[in-house]
């Protein structure tokens, strides 16, 4: 490590030093582990042999006598050179690993883990740097991680006055009084953006205590940074994309709506506002009591099957409105599925169409739903009739399913379509999907004047 890493002052009685002041920062800022916590603790608990020179509490210890941090590792040139503590057919457990050993090797050096090489470690990932400083004075001891994170030459000199500085404008306002409030004996935690050197942009987390001096006041500062941008370009991704989605709601739907998984309402503060309806009357099926009783029975079928069988929901109703008109709507609906193919919910919109209805009608009256024979008319007119729709699947020996599949339409669709007698019929859009699909495996449509419909091979 660098400068950072040096002692700051002692006490009477006793010697703290920048190691034993980053232990406890460790205990925090790792506390979601419990095996990491447990080990800092030990570290920062453990008393250094009476060997070490200049020890924390040692009967050498005098006031104001300055420590070096990890004195007892310095004649190691890198961590590497810490040999196994492991005897022979003996395993040691991580944790006593962790401790100050009090064995040495032939050369008296203690053979130990410092603070030091955990450092190194966290350093090592590009995203934490530490610090250190004298609050009387401008210069600050910068760690190779936080020279990195702030894009700077090791070599650079840094101060406080020149970190503020890199401040971004937009969070200087609120983010500049970090060194006051240092000074003036409080700890800070601060998440701000900063300008580096060559103009790029990054997010840091900040987080410093202070060290009172024997006269109680302010005298040393650490502080750990964490380069947090990833975290931010995500959440700004999410936000877009959130922000994009309530743009297009706004611009085309009406309602926007949530279901649970079972089909039942779970949040339709939109639906409540135009209908006037209260979150219990709603609950359940009772939305369906806004809906025009002519199109109570189709709708709530038309529901329950995307529901059964996992579908997209597409249906038009009329829905009585707060202000007493029955207004027409198309609702649209899809499940949004979980990792296994359950369906953690539904998610829909209701949008609104002004002038006219699934029946052709104009304005917001209300009319009645069409007859069978009517239907079959409309259906005719559509290019297809329910006879033809039998026959062609007869003619092609095309199952149900596969037709359902090919025309992107629900079985139970195709049911509500060959049935004549149905009370509930399908659009004209879905009746055209079908024709389609059937023209398109080679069967063609007949429609010849004073005859009935009929179907053969292309």
């Amino acid at each position: 490590m660098t400068e950072a890493l040096k002692p700051v002052f002692g006490w009477e009685g006793g010697l703290f030093t920048v190691e034993a002041r980053f232990n406890r920062l460790f205990s925090r800022l790792f506390s979601s582990t419990r095996r990491r916590r447990r080990a800092c603790r030990r570290m920062s608990r453990a008393p250094l042999p009476a060997a070490h020179p200049g020890g924390h509490h040692g009967t050498n210890a005098k006031p104001g006598v300055f420590s070096p941090i990890g004195k007892s590792l310095r004649n190691y040139k890198d961590s590497r050179q810490i040999e196994s503590l492991e005897p022979k057919g003996k395993p040691v457990p991580t944790r006593v690993l962790m401790r100050p050993q009090t064995a040495s090797d032939g050369n008296g050096t203690l053979r130990a883990f410092s603070s030091r090489h955990f450092l190194k470690l966290i350093e090592d990932t590009g995203k934490v740097g530490f610090w250190s400083a004298d609050l009387r004075k401008e210069e600050v001891d910068a760690s190779p991680g936080l020279y990195r994170i702030i894009g700077l030459d090791p070599a650079s000199r840094v101060t406080f006055g020149f970190g503020l500085d890199m401040i971004h404008p937009d969070d200087k306002a609120a983010h500049a009084d970090q060194i006051a409030v240092l000074r003036n004996g409080q700890p800070i935690s601060r998440e701000f953006r900063i300008i580096r050197p060559d103009r790029t942009q990054r997010w840091l987390l900040h987080h410093a205590e202070v060290i009172l001096g024997q006269d109680g006041k302010p005298n040393q500062g650490m502080g750990v940074v964490f380069d947090v941008t990833a975290r931010h370009d995500a959440m700004n991704a999410v936000m877009q994309r959130h922000d994009r989605l309530n743009a297009l709601i706004a611009a085309t739907a009406a309602v926007f709506w949530l279901n649970k998984a079972n089909g039942e309402p779970s949040e339709m503060p939109q639906w409540m506002a135009l209908t006037g309806q209260s979150h219990a009357e709603m609950e359940g099926m009772g939305w369906l009591n806004a809906v025009h009783p002519d199109d109570r029975a189709r709708t709530q079928a038309a529901w329950m099957t995307a529901v059964e069988h996992t579908a997209p929901y597409n249906t038009d109703y009329r829905v009585l409105c707060a202000d007493g008109i029955y207004r027409w709507f198309n609702a649209r609906g899809a499940p949004v599925l979980n990792r296994d193919g359950s369906v953690r919910e539904w998610v829909g919109v209701c949008l609104n169409v002004p002038g006219r209805n699934r029946y052709g009608a104009s304005g917001t009256e209300a009319s009645p739903p069409p007859s069978p024979q009517a239907t079959a008319t409309a259906s005719a007119e559509a290019g297809l009739t329910s006879g033809q729709v039998r026959a062609a699947r007869g003619l092609t020996g095309l199952s149900k399913e596969e037709l359902a599949k090919l025309a992107n339409v629900s079985v139970s669709t195709l049911n509500r379509l060959e049935d004549s007698n149905s009370a509930i019929q399908p659009r004209p859009d879905t009746i055209l999907a079908v024709r389609r699909a059937l023209e398109g495996v080679g069967v063609e449509f007949i429609f010849e004047a004073g005859k009935k419909p009929g179907v053969r091979e292309a």
